[in-house]
């Protein structure tokens, strides 16, 4: 086709540009899986509304438009990578060990973590993306990275579709932590060992 719905050509020809789609998709999973399965696991453990259950979150998606900003105008991509990982594995580490009677601060103290992950990991993402593709090639490349976007919020709902197939519980919510923790560790992994990565935050930073 000439103008394919995936253009794995490109994905193909240009291997930076798959690393960062594939960093931006396993996070992106981590992040939705706490949108969707904590709060659901809130409604059931707590007894709280839906409402109620989404309140709490709002501190997360506070923080990460906050950080968001100093990023993208710095032009930042290496750090915040790290941190989007570093702080998606703590955050990880945190829902290992919530139960239902967990002290509502120690929830919100995850869920604000996880903030810190959403604003690094899509600004520190979207500026590598810049780097690694040439003008013509922005297009078709932005509409990529939200296509992973999208694959990452799937898979976090077949997650938890699977783990809380028969009943929300502590024990379901711990399972899914276990994975957020390996996908995170997987994402820190491909930070620090991406030579490419590097080349392209300091071309950024070149720009800045």
């Amino acid at each position: 086709m000439e103008h394919p719905f995936i253009d794995v050509r490109l994905l193909a020809s240009n291997l930076a540009l798959t690393r960062t789609y594939l960093r931006f998709a396993s996070l992106t999973l981590c992040i939705y899986t706490v949108l969707y399965g904590v709060t659901e696991w809130i409604g059931t453990a707590r007894g709280m509304s839906s409402m109620e259950s989404g309140l709490m979150l709002l501190p997360m998606s506070a923080l990460s438009a906050v950080v968001v900003g100093p990023i993208s105008k710095r032009n930042l991509i290496l750090g915040p990578l790290m941190v989007s990982a570093l702080a998606s594995i703590v955050a990880s580490i945190g829902v290992l060990f919530l139960t239902a009677s967990t002290p509502m601060i120690w929830i919100l103290t995850i869920t604000f973590i996880f903030g810190i992950t959403m604003g690094t990991m899509v600004s520190g993402n979207q500026i590598a993306l810049y780097t690694q593709v040439t003008a013509d090639q922005i297009g078709t490349a932005s509409g990529l990275f939200r296509t992973f976007g999208y694959i990452g919020s799937i898979a976090s709902s077949a997650l938890i579709g699977i783990v809380f197939h028969q009943k929300v519980s502590d024990e379901g919510m711990h399972h899914i932590a276990l994975i957020m923790i390996a996908i995170s560790i997987i994402a820190l992994v491909m930070t620090l060992t991406d030579r490419r990565l590097r080349e392209s935050a300091k071309a950024a930073r070149a720009n800045a």
